[in-house]
């Protein structure tokens, strides 16, 4: 399975300092084809933060309420732990992620 820029997946992620998982959902930033991927979670505890993406159509990214994407947590995830598909995001709230990426990750950023 090859996954798409902006796809948005629910995926189990495991915990880092106990047993246990937790079904939550993700962005897809990078699938090069192999058993893994590159995406930012999903969340819908709003944050203060310069590194976060209100997601604004996020109905029409299969998403149940309003969520930030934490573009400055990325991950490399399992397809295997995949649990399924949600939706894509929206071209503008897609744009918007690009731009941000690159504020974050091309030296654009000021802290």
């Amino acid at each position: 399975m090859l996954l798409r820029f902006g796809e948005v997946v629910l995926i189990r992620m495991d915990f880092h300092q106990t047993t246990g998982a937790k079904v939550r959902p993700a962005v897809v930033l990078l699938d090069t084809g192999d058993e893994d991927f590159v995406a930012a979670p999903i969340t819908s505890q709003p944050r203060n933060s310069t590194w976060d993406l209100a997601v604004e159509k996020w109905r029409s990214a299969g998403l149940n309420v309003a969520s930030h994407i934490r573009v400055h947590k990325l991950a490399v995830l399992a397809k295997a732990d995949i649990v399924r598909s949600l939706g894509s995001l929206a071209i503008e709230d897609t744009g918007r992620l690009n731009l941000l990426l690159c504020r974050v990750y091309c030296g654009e950023a000021r802290t």
